[in-house]
């Protein structure tokens, strides 16, 4: 029944791309890289558009993987990505239909970032160019009427890119160890992510996509298993945001499925610490102490707030405080979000306050400085019109409060992560908005 299920849903292109990348993990044979990039084109512009997009959800978690090519300097993945905008103008552009409000403000966004090149010559870049043209495509997408492939569909070629991103991680320390490292080193897992915070963002969202919005609905075994395979997954990276969201989340969802029987959940709640009780005092009796040498104990028991946020804490306030110091003109408008990284580590370097270039880490300050205080308000709206357009699109006007789940995940990330540079991050969005509306389990 399983192998038949996947049979149905697994399409030739996604697991010849899987195991291509697990062979280049075990073998880092750069060759294995270019046969992805043609399967990826042939697929494109040969087989039915939606199949594309499933193929570039099951990617997402692997980019970091395609810029390890000696060939060029850009990333592979991002001529995949072209071919498929490619297809996307030839064959649909024309003959679709979209939401007016959103496309004004999706040219409002692209006109207000090029403006940033009137008094930050850092725009002036191929990566201004790269990222205008994948959020011209991916906002497109976000807006179109049409429906080129289910949710269930994008969200089990995400699934899938998860595993074989985890697998490749896991191939590459194994068979690619890196150089020596001090023994208090605590190693991260990000497998072909390239951030471990990325990386633990796609395993928690993908809990949420899979489990039900309806409150009690029945959850199936197959969902336990993914759900325990991504909190393990995600539990390698030690991280510090992994952890805090899981839990935050996870008694959120716990609360809002059980909301209309009190009794029950009450019941879950005492068995749940009874059993932390349990596990404490088997602990407590075995004198113990490996627990507390664990590494992510280690990386909550810092002693100040720098410890704690890995330097975050720093980085934020020497953004904010140099974004007051800016004349109005960035503070109103911004430094442009393909600008702002290397004129504000110009001004770092200059003062000796970083022995290199650092980002933000914080997706809400990351707008503040790329867009200003007027642009927030701006790039907010385009958000909005993304969730009002599917919104008319399906036809409903109900939402569980289940549903809104990814969104809570993605904005506690947040704070964690930069994301309005990464193409990425716009396809995330749009599958958080597609979950947000779903009608299907």
């Amino acid at each position: 029944m399983i192998v038949h299920k996947l049979a149905r849903l697994l399409n030739v292109e996604i697991v010849l791309c899987g195991l291509l990348v697990a062979l280049y993990g075990i073998t880092n044979s750069a060759p294995l890289l270019l046969c992805v990039v043609v399967i990826g084109v042939a697929c494109a512009f040969l087989l039915p558009f939606g199949r594309s997009i499933q193929l570039a959800f099951f990617l997402l978690p692997c980019t970091e993987v395609f810029t390890q090519s000696p060939y060029i300097s850009i990333s592979l993945l991002t001529c995949i990505f072209l071919a498929m905008f490619g297809r996307y103008l030839l064959t649909h552009v024309a003959q679709t239909q979209y939401s007016q409000p959103g496309l004004l403000l999706m040219l409002l966004v692209l006109v207000y970032e090029f403006m940033h090149i009137l008094y930050n010559p850092a725009m002036a870049s191929f990566v201004t160019l790269r990222w205008s043209v994948f959020f011209i495509f991916t906002s497109l997408l976000l807006f179109d009427k049409n429906k080129y492939c289910s949710f269930s569909q994008l969200r089990f070629a995400l699934l899938c890119g998860v595993i074989t991103s985890t697998f490749f991680g896991l191939m590459q320390q194994y068979f690619v160890p890196l150089g020596a490292q001090s023994l208090s080193t605590i190693s991260r897992f990000s497998g072909g992510a390239g951030d471990p915070n990325n990386f633990g963002l796609f395993c928690l969202l993908l809990i949420y996509f899979y489990l039900p919005i309806v409150p009690r609905a029945n959850i199936p075994r197959s969902t336990f298993v993914i759900i325990f395979l991504m909190l393990a997954f995600g539990a390698l990276t030690v991280s510090r945001s992994f952890f805090i969201v899981a839990t935050l989340s996870l008694l959120t969802y716990f609360i809002f499925y059980f909301r209309s029987a009190i009794g029950d959940m009450f019941v879950r709640l005492l068995l749940l610490l009874n059993c932390l009780l349990i596990l404490f005092c088997l602990y407590w009796i075995s004198g113990a102490s490996f627990i507390g040498d664990l590494d992510i104990f280690v990386r909550f028991s810092g002693n100040n707030l720098s410890d704690l946020t890995g330097s975050r804490s720093d980085i934020l306030q020497a953004y904010l405080q140099l974004f007051l110091d800016l004349p109005y003109n960035f503070v109103l408008f911004g430094a442009g979000i393909n600008g702002y990284l290397t004129y504000y580590n110009h001004y770092f370097l200059q003062a000796g306050l970083f022995d290199e270039v650092v980002g933000p880490h914080n997706t809400l300050l990351e707008i503040i400085i790329s867009f200003g205080v007027i642009g927030f308000t701006l790039f907010a709206t385009y958000i909005y019109f993304g969730f009002r357009a599917e919104r008319n699109r399906v036809a409903s006007n109900h939402i569980f409060r289940l549903a809104w789940l990814p969104i809570l995940v993605f904005l506690l990330y947040c704070f964690s992560l930069q994301n309005l540079g990464k193409y990425s991050s716009y396809f995330i969005l749009m599958l958080i908005v597609y979950n947000t509306y779903r009608k299907e389990s």
